[in-house]
This record gives structure tokens, sequence and C-alpha cells, in this order.
């Protein structure tokens, strides 16, 4: 049986070294935090990812965006590819890793990252680019799939399968695999491959893995305890979607809706306004799956296949600045509580499964 995110709480460690949360440190050894925007296209493009960047959050420009503006922007962040564009890619690459004079950032963004095509293309850009490609693969929902990317050298793998808000694949195919157990099991392969890579290093021995890719974290994230109980089971980034596209510095259409105070309010919408005013006001944001039809168009398909995502209205909440605040306060104050001053100790940290009343007793 595998559990989700919401079935396990934290532990506090019996003594805790930390004596203000301030002393905890949220951030990797390169000073971004463990983020990464979803690439979608109401989300980030090439106009606002800079924004993203100043507040310390990777980012991966979509598919949405014109192929040559994203080679263009592969050298400054990370860019999404589809599997046909990554092959192109590969193909008109230099013959050799010496005869490339800069460093690519790229994700390979298809939905089903177990296809051994995939994998094959992985290993033939490493072999071709070297450390002159960053190469970000996935999603697998299986932890076995990760010694075959590590194999492959890939440096980052995305994880989880129908999990997000605007994702159909779990719901209508039935595949998937609980994003608790998923992230532990694939951080304890990723343990195992490392452990490997070390004895071998030790006793001169060849090694089948050319890497140890970072395990990124991708589905479901909308509030922050999951981000954080993500993060202390072993995943080095988790993927934001719909949090983001509820920051006022997202891109995508914006709705706005407006009444006057003697108009019915639903109750669900009510909280969204200000009562001091006879004129209300709220803005929300259009936000889809990259599977939708909408999102096929846009990205150039031609051939409309069957829709794993949907298209839903988000309230348009908070700046991005506000966001960042909130969730480095919040992950600090976890990592106060399990003795954690960096977020490889956070790693450390121990949990109980609960019952889902439990959760709900808790969680506002």
């Amino acid at each position: 049986m595998t559990y989700s995110l919401n079935d396990i709480c934290l532990t506090p460690a019996k003594i805790s070294r930390v004596e203000h949360r301030g002393d905890c440190n949220p951030y990797n050894v390169d000073q971004m935090l463990p983020l990464f925007t979803a690439p979608m296209n109401s989300i980030v493009d090439e106009n606002n990812y800079e924004t993203f960047l100043k507040n310390k959050i990777n980012t991966i420009i979509p598919r949405g965006v014109d192929y040559g503006k994203r080679l263009e922007l592969s050298t400054k962040t990370f860019v999404a590819l589809g599997l046909d564009e990554f092959e192109s890619f590969i193909s008109d690459c230099p013959t050799t890793p010496d005869s490339v004079d800069c460093t690519y950032y790229i994700c390979v963004d298809v939905a089903n990252g177990h296809m051994k095509r995939l994998i094959d293309l992985c290993s033939k850009a490493k072999v071709a680019f070297g450390s002159h490609l960053i190469l970000m693969a996935g999603n697998i929902a299986n932890p076995e799939t990760y010694a075959d990317y590590a194999i492959a050298g890939v440096d980052f793998i995305r994880v989880g399968i129908g999990g997000g808000s605007v994702c159909l694949t779990s719901a209508n195919g039935g595949v998937h695999y609980g994003m608790g157990s998923l992230i532990k099991h694939v951080a304890d392969k990723s343990y195992a491959v490392r452990e490997v890579i070390r004895s071998s290093l030790a006793m001169g021995l060849s090694c089948p893995y050319r890497s140890v890719p970072l395990i990124v974290a991708d589905g479901g994230f909308d509030n922050y305890d999951k981000i954080i109980k993500a993060l202390a089971l072993g995943a080095d980034y988790v993927m934001i979607g719909k949090l983001f596209a509820q920051c006022e510095e997202a891109c995508g259409k914006i709705l706005t809706y407006t009444r006057t105070s003697d108009q019915p309010l639903d109750k669900e919408l009510k909280w969204l306004f200000d009562s001091k005013h006879e004129i209300y006001q709220a803005k929300f944001r259009h936000y889809y799956g990259m599977s939708t039809k909408k999102a096929q168009v846009e990205t150039g398909r031609t051939k409309l296949r069957t829709s794993e995502g949907i298209k839903v209205n988000v309230p348009i909440l908070y700046s991005l600045e506000a966001w960042c605040e909130n969730f480095i306060d919040y992950l600090r104050t976890a990592m106060s509580y399990t003795d954690s001053f960096n977020l490889d100790e956070f790693k450390e940290t121990e949990y109980t499964i609960i019952s889902p009343l439990e959760y709900l007793s808790y969680y506002k």
C-alpha cells in the first residue's frame, strides 16, 4: 500500500539544537529555493521568468513559447522541449562535447517518462554534450525507473503522474503511485545509486551509473505543508503549478469579476471581496493543463488528441514575494522542530502515518 502526502505528518526531533528558526537555511547551495515552476503556459513565459528567478525560484519556459526563443533562453534557464523537439536538438548538436561553448538547460517535457525512446535519447544527449547539458526528464511513477535515468546520466528526474489539480491522467487512466511513498522510494533508490558510485570509485571498479539524478516532486502541491513534507521525504525540489498561477506575477489570461453590493454572491466567492465597498472586484487567472486541447493548439499540435487535462479559473490571491516569504517562514519552522539547520539534514526527518480524520483535524 502506498500513501499520499496527506497521510503523513512530520515528527519533531526529541531534542532540537535550533534556537531560532532564522538559523535554518531553506536554500540550496546555489542560493535558490528548492522549487521549480511547472512548465505551463499560464504560469511562466519569456516575459516574466526573471521575476521568478529574482525571487529565488527556478524556472522552466513552457512549450507554448516559440521554439527559437526557447533555444535562445536555454543557456539562461531551463526550457521545456517535446520529445520530437528534443530529438531535433540532439541531431543539431556538435559532434563532440569539446566543441560546445556554452551550457544548455533542457527539460524534456513528456507525460510518460517510462518510454525507452526517451531514456535512450537522454543517454545519447549526455554523451554528445557532456557537462554542457543539464538535463531534466520524466515523469516517472515507478521507483525502479530511477536507476535507468542514472545510467543515462540525467541530472534531474521529475517524479509523479496524474497528481496535478488540472491533470486527469490518474482519474481517467488509473495510473498512479501515492506521492508520499513515491518520493520516499525514489529517494531510497537515489541513496543506493550514490553508494554504488562511491564504492566503485573507492575500489577502482567501473560503474554503470553516470549520475545521481536530483528528485523533482511534481503534481498536487496545493498548500505549503505538502511541499515541506516532500522535501522532508527526500525530494531535492518541488514543482509548483496552481500556487504560482495564483500569484499576481504569473502570465496567462486574467478575468475580472465585478459586482455591486446589491447583487447576490456565491458563498465560495464571498471571501474574495471587500465588503467595505459598494462595488466588489476580484481577479482570476485562466489556468489549464498542458495536455488540454487549448495547450495542444498553443504548442503547435495539428492533430489534437484526447485531453488529459482541464481548464479552470483560479483566484489571484497574492504577490510572488509574499508567497515566498510565507513559504520560507513555514519551511524554517518545520526545520527548527526537526533539528535541521539545512535541507540535507531536513531529509533525515522522521514521519508517522496518520488517519484521514487526524489530518482534517489540523488542516485549516
